[in-house]
């Protein structure tokens, strides 16, 4: 398992139980990478068979990891039916495959939405640019399934954001879906985050997603920033220049990467 530096081809395996998908397994011959992830709402959905199935589930892992993609690819096209099945192969554009693997994943497996205990909302990035405070459940878009890497449960703090612009490319892709956190406070430099600059009233704010970088001065009373820039990773974007005399809003911070854009 691990991250594609480029885009190549990959074999999708859609799993089966009790008549609906359960699970995807992605496989990239050319580099030897493969992913798997399932649903882990089995007491919910499959009752009695909720055991069986899971087991089953963990299974797949095991034996892919053990004797790798295409031989445990080949017995299980041989092996499983009813109960649990495996479909025909499809094929998918592959970038970083996890991110892929989450896309397939919401393409082909439905799951009942549990706000903030297995879903977040995938907000529209200027509905972010309002803040939300309690009412961030009932502006979006939609709910989405995620399982991020390394986190041990969801909070009402995080939130999704499709990007929109190439100003953080490679490691953000335009039309990527991201988990972002609401600022609280603490240091920002270095990181990335969702920043509005405010206008008038008729004018509106402008909006970026960029790297937090800060210069500060040592004052009798303290110590004051001298400027506050953000910056793009891409190149061929400009940074903003953040004034004292201006306004704006750290909305959230960035976490990771989520999805992938669909090729």
């Amino acid at each position: 398992m691990g991250v594609s530096e480029t885009t190549t081809r990959g074999q999708v395996r859609v799993f089966e139980a009790l008549g609906e998908p359960c699970g995807v397994l992605l496989w990239v011959e050319e580099t030897g990478q493969w992913a798997c992830r399932f649903r882990k709402d089995w007491d919910d959905w499959a009752g009695d068979e909720a055991d069986i199935l899971s087991g089953l589930a963990g299974q797949v892992e095991a034996m892919t990891g053990e004797l790798g993609p295409e031989e445990f690819l080949s017995w299980a096209d041989q092996t499983l039916s009813n109960t649990f099945r495996i479909s025909e192969p499809k094929t998918a554009l592959v970038g970083h495959i996890d991110r892929t693997l989450n896309l397939l994943y919401r393409k082909f497996v439905p799951s009942e939405v549990r706000q903030y205990s297995t879903h977040l909302p995938l907000m529209s990035i200027r509905a972010a640019a309002g803040g939300f405070g309690s009412d961030m459940a009932n502006s979006a878009e939609e709910w989405i399934e995620v399982d991020p890497p390394g986190r041990k449960g969801l909070s009402n703090d995080l939130f999704l954001v499709r990007i929109e612009g190439r100003s953080m490319e490679p490691d953000i892709p335009d039309g990527s879906i991201c988990l972002f956190r609401l600022y609280q406070g603490g240091s920002r430099r270095g990181g990335i985050y969702l920043v509005q600059r405010v206008g008038t009233l008729d004018e509106g704010g402008e909006l970026t997603i960029k790297r937090y970088d800060s210069r500060k001065t040592v004052t009798e009373d303290g110590w004051s920033h001298t400027g506050i820039e953000m910056q793009p990773d891409n190149p061929e974007y400009s940074r903003w220049q953040l004034r004292e005399d201006e306004r704006y809003i750290t909305v959230a911070q960035f976490l990771t990467v989520i999805e992938d854009p669909e090729q």
